[in-house]
């Protein structure tokens, strides 16, 4: 049986038993910021499950996307670990309990999928009798195939009963099916995962644990069961792995053909393990740039990037070294693309973002300097106490470019370990230090989301409180005080002086979603007023975030809200503007073209999007001039409500990895542009007055960020160009239409003093040349060492130094060092006799660098350092020998 039948039967089986089938939310949860992926089917279910929001049906059914990487390592090597996997769900919400839940889950065992039932097993929490009861009496499976365990794992939260946390929880039992290959002597449940096989498992949500372990009934039970897809498959199937069923074979095979290996399913040696891993990770990779994650550094993003590297590093080990994962892609469309079309619509835009990313990847990898460093390190460490100093570590990661993955999979195969605690510490000093001295200030690099709070939101639904959003139409209204809380507590009023948030029956105030910020403006009344800073959107309510500025706000108080015009309307023209360049992009660039990310605010609008190359000067001018004609045309805003359905058929775009609802906001300009929207607008692209990019840059592989004004903010930003060409005439003292000419002219004037410098610094170019150098020549040990300070040289003249020494004398180690005002300059060179006695000059300045303050390395050949204590140049040189001891001793 097809996975796709498999899916297409679980939800008609549940769909014809009261089940509303939903669709799979993306794997970016949208209204959970503790999850960086959707990792089960209850996800989006989370408020129904906890009470907090009415469903608006009691039963539902899902097929979902969903994302772990907790077992990260054992995917390819395992029989059934995943990262990306589908989980097959039904789930009820305060409707029906276990007796329904036990036997459709058994009647679609053995019916849909024609198991037999002498090889179902099911597992139980040790304590709940009443499900024991189902499935032995009510079901007939015998006491011999139910197996008891504890709540370490039959129960949901795991441990719940003894260790918390507080809230809704409940047993769990699970149904397992004997595929017949022990692993194990005495094979059972409880001892060989791998042959009797979990794949359903169904959460009875049942008490509300309190303090001490107290398990109290829930007035109202709920059912959350989850198949795993894949393994269900697998077992209908026959296949011997996850990765061997009829949607993930083909791209098995793919890989393997790929790097000129053969495959054959089931196999356990290392190469099978690795083309499993790719195939698997490009799927999942797949999957997650079609919902909106991108590779990054930090978050979901940095997941993403890891398993791009994971499986470009499987594909070295098997011989590929240029970047090929993007080349699966389409395959995943081919074997996915039916039960999810994102994949198809993102088809490029994915190719492009996973080839941007394999080949970044490639290039840190490339770096010659840095890997030959890298490796002589390793091949230290690996001949002395296999433990990799975090300096080093950090060193390569940081200075190089080194990509961890790539350093930790090396060091495995010499059974190397580090420090990953104090590598995160050194890191994130780092980062520390890059945030402090970044223009941008902190709020600019952390995302900030305020929420009420579970406490207030509970109360806010409880009192069944909503607000009407009006400011589309309008800029104020009349409204009533609903709730005030401060520190998110409810309260009756709000003194002056005070901050407080604050919910009313109706608003003109835009609350900041969907890229745009948060309107500010004025809640005012009889003797009072509030300044609102800001409007915010947690979860349905809309939020004014307030000061009290005089007066007393009281709850149920008629108030007049008045948002600050202008700054909306410089607001709308930036999101007006925003379209535009959409569509302009997509014009000039191709339809891979599609939007990663937004930020509409009053000063600027920025927009990311896919496109795997910087824009070209003449690009950029054709956006440019398109946006601006369309302007010109004065082309109106039309605004509709429509079906989703139907807006997807219009061609409407929508945002990258957004879901949405039944119904949506459609923004139309004119015949070309037509995008799904809960912004504010203008209504003729006539009012955006101008539109000036600002800026282009890259903010992860595939992805690009355009800054650009409007309006007012346009016209000054022309005047400041203006201002800046007028004052490089007037220093340059030239003019407008001479000025590149005064510039090439300067610059040969600066090249033929940089020459004279060179040559004034050159120590070989002096007088006495490396003749008065030579001179001052020790015998170490038998090593002729030369370590001497040049006044007057930079690191290349003492490099150039270093070179001539060691082609006059033969047989020589060279340690040069100069101080330029507060800084200093080392160079260590030997010859290669030397070096196979042992001298390396690489480690010899590390060392050294110590006493002035910095640090270095190198080969042992050459090696370079620098410092920022320059009084200590003549202390390091004067160690040069005793080093020179060391290395020759250790070498014997």
């Amino acid at each position: 049986m097809k996975t796709e039948e498999i899916r297409s039967r679980f939800l008609r089986f549940f769909e014809k038993r009261g089940h509303k089938i939903m669709a799979s939310d993306s794997l970016i949860p949208h209204n959970d910021p503790t999850l960086l992926f959707s990792g089960a089917g209850m996800n989006q279910f989370k408020e129904q499950f906890l009470g907090l929001k009415p469903a608006g049906f009691n039963r539902a059914a899902t097929c979902q996307k969903c994302l772990r990487t907790g077992d990260l390592m054992n995917v390819g090597v395992t029989r059934w670990h995943m990262t990306f996997f589908e989980m097959l769900g039904n789930f009820s919400f305060g409707d029906y309990f276990k007796k329904e839940a036990c036997q459709w889950a058994w009647q679609f065992m053995l019916e849909d999928m024609k198991q037999d039932p002498a090889k179902v097993h099911v597992t139980i929490y040790e304590k709940d009798e009443e499900t024991f009861e189902i499935w032995n009496r009510v079901v007939g499976i015998p006491e011999a195939r139910i197996w008891r365990f504890g709540e370490e794992s039959n129960f949901w939260p795991e441990s719940a009963p003894s260790k918390g946390p507080n809230g809704p929880c409940g047993p769990c039992t699970e149904i397992l099916v004997d595929t017949g290959a022990a692993t194990v002597e005495n094979s059972t449940p409880a001892n060989d995962s791998s042959r009797f096989v979990e794949v359903w498992n169904l959460v009875l949500q049942q008490f509300d644990r309190r303090d001490g372990g107290e398990l109290v009934p829930l007035p109202s039970r709920n059912i959350d069961t989850g198949m795993g897809l894949e393994r269900m498959a697998a077992i209908m199937q026959g296949a011997p792995t996850n990765m061997d069923i009829d949607v993930m074979l083909p791209l098995v095979r793919a890989a393997a053909g790929r790097v000129g290996h053969a495959y054959t399913p089931g196999a356990s040696d290392p190469d099978s393990r690795r083309l499993r891993r790719i195939a698997e990770h490009v799927r999942s990779i797949s999957f997650c740039i079609a919902d909106g994650a991108l590779p990054d550094r930090y978050g979901r993003g940095y997941v993403v990037r890891r398993l791009v590297r994971r499986a470009a590093l499987d594909g070295r080990h098997l011989g590929v070294t240029e970047p090929f994962l993007w080349e699966l892609v389409p395959l995943v469309e081919e074997q996915m693309g039916a039960a999810y079309p994102e994949l198809k619509a993102r088809q490029t835009t994915i190719r492009n973002i996973l080839e941007g990313e394999e080949r970044r990847f490639a290039s840190a990898l490339e770096d010659s300097a840095g890997i030959r460093l890298f490796e002589e390190a390793t091949a230290e460490v690996a001949a002395a106490d296999k433990q990799m100093p975090t300096e080093r570590v950090f060193e390569f990661y940081d200075t190089h470019g080194i990509p961890l993955e790539f350093m930790e999979q090396r060091w495995e195969d010499e059974g190397i370990a580090y420090d990953r605690d104090g590598f995160e510490r050194a890191l994130e000093a780092r980062r520390a230090q890059s945030r402090a001295g970044s223009s941008m200030g902190q709020e600019a690099i952390v995302f900030k989301r305020e929420f009420l709070g579970e406490k207030a939101l509970d109360r806010l639904r409880r009192e069944n409180l909503s607000t009407e959003f009006v400011g589309h139409d309008a800029t104020e209204c009349e409204a009533t005080v609903l709730a005030i809380f401060t520190g998110g507590e409810w309260v009756e009023a709000a003194e002056a002086g005070q901050d407080a948030q604050v919910l009313l029956d109706r608003t003109p105030f835009y609350a900041r979603s969907g890229g745009q910020v948060g309107d500010q403006g004025g809640l005012a009344w009889d003797g009072g007023l509030a300044l609102v800073s800001d409007t915010i959107l947690d979860h349905e309510f809309i939020v004014h975030e307030v000061k009290v500025d005089k007066g007393r706000l009281r709850r149920r108080q008629r108030v007049e809200a008045n948002l600050d015009a202008v700054r909306r309307l410089e607001t709308a023209r930036n999101h007006t503007g925003t379209h535009l360049l959409q569509w302009a992009l997509r014009s000039v660039l191709g339809e891979h073209v599609h939007q990663a990310g937004s930020e509409v605010s009053p000063e600027r609008l920025r927009f990311d999007f896919t496109h795997p190359t910087a824009l070209a000067v003449d690009e950029r001018r054709r956006v440019e001039d398109l946006v601006n004609a369309r302007i010109l045309e004065g082309n109106p805003v039309q605004v509709r409500q429509m079906p989703i359905e139907e807006a997807r058929r219009s061609g409407a775009m929508a945002l990258f990895g957004e879901k949405y609802g039944d119904e949506v906001r459609v923004i139309s300009i004119g015949d070309f542009s037509r995008e799904l929207c809960g912004g504010t607008h203008l209504q003729n692209a006539a009012q955006v007055g101008l539109f000036k990019i600002t800026g282009e840059e890259s903010v992860a592989a595939g992805v690009r960020r355009i800054t650009a004004v409007t309006g007012a903010a346009a016209l000054e930003y022309v005047h400041g160009e203006e201002d800046l060409l007028a004052a490089v005439c007037k220093t340059l003292k030239g003019s407008p239409e001479n000025l590149l000419a005064r510039i090439d002219a300067l610059q040969r004037q600066i090249k033929d003093l940089k020459d004279q410098l060179a040559q004034a610094r050159s120590v070989t170019r002096r007088g006495g040349g490396v003749a008065d150098l030579l001179e001052r020549i020790q015998d170490v040990d038998g090593v002729p060492v030369l370590a001497a300070e040049v006044e007057g040289a930079d690191a290349s003249a003492l490099r150039e130094a270093c070179d001539a020494l060691r082609q006059k004398q033969g047989s020589i180690l060279v340690v040069l060092g100069s101080r330029e005002a507060d800084k200093v300059n080392l160079i260590a060179a030997a010859t290669k006799d030397l070096v196979a006695r042992g001298v390396h000059a690489g480690n010899l300045v590390r060392a050294l660098a110590k006493e002035v303050g910095g640090g270095g390395g190198g080969r042992p050949e050459l090696g370079q350092a620098g410092g920022k204590d320059p009084d200590g140049l003549p202390r390091a040189l004067a160690k040069a020998a005793d080093l020179v001891r060391e290395q020759l001793k250790a070498k014997a």
